[in-house]
């Protein structure tokens, strides 16, 4: 099952599963508890391509199992080990992904892996894998700490649509900038953007 947000990373990583000898067999994807809102604070998912990923599905012709990120970032260290037994009132948001894959397990028991693309937040990686271990999937990362100028062009080179929705950096200017394709910003993120010390797959936030 690949845990898909919409963005590029989640994407490529499916790409990156397929190439190792797996298949893709269900999508799981978590959104806003209001679904009219692109995107919310969390440590944790971005939502602002939520609205595709029944495409992606679809495209795929496999099911989609999504649910609703109704928790909170509780806690924020680096480690996570589950939901804090003595907070019995407020649930992590983590607990929600733990959720969806629960699902995904009781209604198809053949699923072994779960795909996602991160790539250098350790925070959501081990999060992914304390849901993994808790469930017995296995965990498939194949982007992980992969050089961002390597990577973005192999993306590019894959075939992959992606286009710039948000810009929070400096040196990206929703003007000039949103809208255009991994393609057209190719040389710019790789290049100038990078010299500046950003991170061209925008695993700053960018």
């Amino acid at each position: 099952v690949a845990l898909v947000s919409g963005g590029k990373d989640s994407c490529m990583n499916m790409l990156k599963c397929v190439e190792y000898g797996h298949r893709i067999v269900a999508i799981a994807n978590l959104t806003p508890s209001d679904v009219t809102k692109d995107e919310i604070d969390s440590y944790m998912y971005q939502t602002i391509g939520h609205g595709i990923v029944k495409g992606i599905a679809e495209a795929l012709e496999v099911p989609l199992f999504q649910g609703r990120i109704k928790g909170k970032a509780i806690t924020t260290t680096l480690t996570y080990n589950g939901n804090p037994k003595e907070n019995k009132k407020d649930v992590d948001e983590v607990e929600d992904m733990y959720n969806l894959l629960l699902e995904v397990k009781t209604r198809m028991p053949n699923v072994k892996a779960v795909s996602s693309g991160a790539i250098l937040s350790n925070y959501q990686r081990n999060r992914v894998e304390d849901v993994c271990s808790r469930l017995g999937f296995v965990s498939l990362a194949y982007l992980w700490q992969r050089d961002q100028k390597e990577l973005l062009k192999e993306m590019v080179e894959s075939g992959i649509e992606a286009v710039l929705m948000k810009t929070a950096s400096m040196g990206l200017y929703p003007k000039k900038h949103l809208g255009k394709s991994l393609g057209d910003l190719l040389e710019y993120l790789t290049g100038e953007f990078a010299e500046m010390g950003c991170h061209p797959c925008g695993e700053g936030g960018e």
